[in-house]
Formats: structure tokens, sequence, C-alpha cells
């Protein structure tokens, strides 16, 4: 799927002869994932790296270094290297990008051919992004092999990973509701009428409960603790359960262990929660009418990974007054989008932003 318009010919009967590839790169501030046209998924790991510092080694990648966060030495440096969907370390990106391409990509195809295959990417960036971030993740896929990087405006990815007719003249509204991130777009016949980005995802929402914990129960919990208190027990239905977190007593330092209701959660994180409804009834008002009615007959599509909270769909169809869907896998509906988009070459030509 190359579009450069010269010299086709040629390049069609080297990429029979070599072997060429497209890949799917959805670079998430919470989880990376690659794909592989007309394989699949390949791969979903944190965007976590890890650095020996009195080496200099990069030690831990992905799911690994992300286990040991909070809990390694003070020598051993977890980072995450790309912050609202965008590169904010390029040298670490490069090597957590090259960690993840050797375990998932390349096995695919080093022992299809004596000389290198050339591998084609097609990566999302958030529809505000600047040339200069753009022109960052082009470079670093570059330095991991890539031959050429197309770019594609996330929300248009995520509409089709959700099934949404993207190219109609249908409007579709859809909320990406993410890890570093939440990303508000109307898309229709293949571009974004008007979009709104916001930085109050969910990790803002895991130090939300961190803050709610350490003042109301005088407990100092970890990150990961603090996530996935989040992820079992934030709930907008009558649920009552109850999760036990263990951390350490602010009055004296000692471990402490506290039963934390799921009422608990909700109230800590209501706020948040209704912050982004808010940014969604602001983006709406400078919607066209012409296209609200669309909005309202099509109805809003929630992917991402908080999409998974029991009863957002209710909550969010109250507070907007128009319907709520949810696909299926909501939390793979970028990567799932690019790889859907990846079949339909001439009409994914129409969005690619840096061509």
């Amino acid at each position: 799927m190359q579009f450069k318009p010269f010299f086709k010919k040629f390049e069609n009967l080297a990429n029979s002869l070599l072997g060429s590839a497209d890949i799917a790169i959805d670079l998430g501030t919470s989880m990376t994932r690659l794909g592989i046209f007309s394989k699949g998924i390949v791969l979903r790991e944190p965007s976590y790296i890890g650095q020996n510092t009195r080496t200099n080694d990069f030690l831990f990648f992905g799911e690994e270094a992300k286990e040991i966060f909070g809990k390694a030495p003070n020598f051993i440096h977890i980072t995450k290297p790309i912050e609202h969907s965008i590169i904010s370390d390029f040298d670490k990106t490069v090597l957590l990008l090259k960690h993840f391409m050797d375990k998932s990509v390349y096995p695919f195809f080093l022992n299809r051919s004596i000389l290198k295959n050339k591998l084609y990417a097609y990566a999302v960036v958030p529809t505000p992004s600047t040339e200069v971030e753009q022109k960052a993740t082009i470079e670093a896929l570059a330095k991991v092999g890539i031959s050429e990087t197309y770019l594609i405006e996330k929300p248009l990815a995520i509409a089709a990973g959700a099934n949404l007719a993207v190219f109609s003249k249908n409007p579709y509204f859809v909320i990406d509701l993410g890890g570093g991130s939440i990303e508000m777009a109307v898309v229709v016949m293949g571009g974004i009428v008007t979009f709104k980005t916001l930085k109050n995802a969910g990790e803002q929402m895991d130090k939300l409960l961190y803050n709610y914990l350490h003042l109301k129960n005088g407990i100092i919990i970890g990150d990961q603790t603090s996530e996935q208190l989040k992820i079992s027990s934030f709930s907008l239905l009558d649920d009552a359960s109850v999760m036990t977190v263990r951390g350490k007593s602010l009055e004296n330092g000692l471990p402490k262990s506290i039963r934390v209701r799921s009422t608990e959660v909700k109230e800590a994180l209501i706020n948040n929660l209704n912050q982004i409804i808010d940014s969604a009834k602001e983006m709406m008002e400078t919607v066209p009418p012409e296209i609200v009615d669309g909005i309202i007959k099509n109805g809003l599509t929630l992917t991402g990974g908080m999409a998974n909270i029991k009863g957002i769909n209710r909550y969010f169809s109250n507070e907007l007054k128009i319907p709520v869907e949810i696909p299926e896998k909501p939390q793979d509906c970028t990567i799932s989008g690019i790889l859907k988009l990846l079949e339909q070459p001439d009409k994914l030509r129409q969005i690619i932003i840096n061509k």
C-alpha cells in the first residue's frame, strides 16, 4: 500500500521478490499495541522501560518493566517515554519499539527472504499533534527498521475499529477514554468536523484515587494498587463490592490494610468523569445543527480502557441525552481500526496526513 506514484512497477516487483508488510502501530501512554495486516494484533504491552542507572543498560521492557514499577531498587529507573500518545523521550521510545518489534513483528518475516523485508508502518497520532511531534514518530519508527511511515488521525482509526462507517455521509460521535488522554471527535466522510482532547484520563483518575485514600484513610498506596482498585471497583451501577487495599500508614509508616467500598471509589472519581461529560457537551455546542441531528440518530460510541467501567454507557446516555454504544473490546479499537482501514487502500489514501 505505497502511495508514491513513481516507479510503481519497480516497487511492486521489488516487493514481490523481497517481501513487504504493513504494520499497524498504536503508541499509547499506558499501552503500546502492534498489528500486522492479514495477521491481526500481535502485541499488547505497557509502554514502560527500565534502565539500570549504574551501568546505563536498559534491562526491562513492557510488562516486565511495569511489574517492577515502584518495587525496584533506586538504581533501576522505570519510566514511560510516551505521554498523551506523544513521544516525550525519543531515545527510550526507540529502544522500547525495537524490543517490541523484535519480539512480535520481525519473527514473522526474517526467515522468509534472504534479503531484508520492506516494512510500511501505519501509526496514529492525536488530532492536535504538531508537525514536530509527528516527525518524531516517523523518525523513531525509521530507526527500528520501518521503510516508510504513514500517519492517521486517531479518531478516524477509533471509529473504524468500532465498526462505524468512517467514509459515509453519516456523522459519528466517538470518545476514546484512554489512559493518558481523552479524545473526542465527530467523524464524517473520512474527516473530523470537530474535536477535543483532555488530559484527565485513566492515569489522572489513579492519582485522584490515591489522594482520596491518602486524605480519608491516612494510607499511602502504590500506583499499581491505585490502578487495580479503579479497574476492579469503579462502577456506576448499584455495586456494593469491597476490596482490601494494602499500603503504608501515613501516621507511623507501618504496613496498613483497609477495606474500600465501590461507593468510595465512585465518590473519588465521579467528578472527573463529569468533567469529561461537560467537555463533550461543550464540543457538541460547536457542531452545526445538521450534524447534531445525525449524532442524535447515531448516538455516541465509547472506546478505550475506561469504556469497560460498569454502567458507563447508561451514565453518559442519561447525561448527554443520546444513545451510547460500546463496541466489543473497546480498548483495542484504535489498533483494530488501523487494520480495518488497511483493507480499504483507496479510501485509506484519503486520510493519510503525511503524504
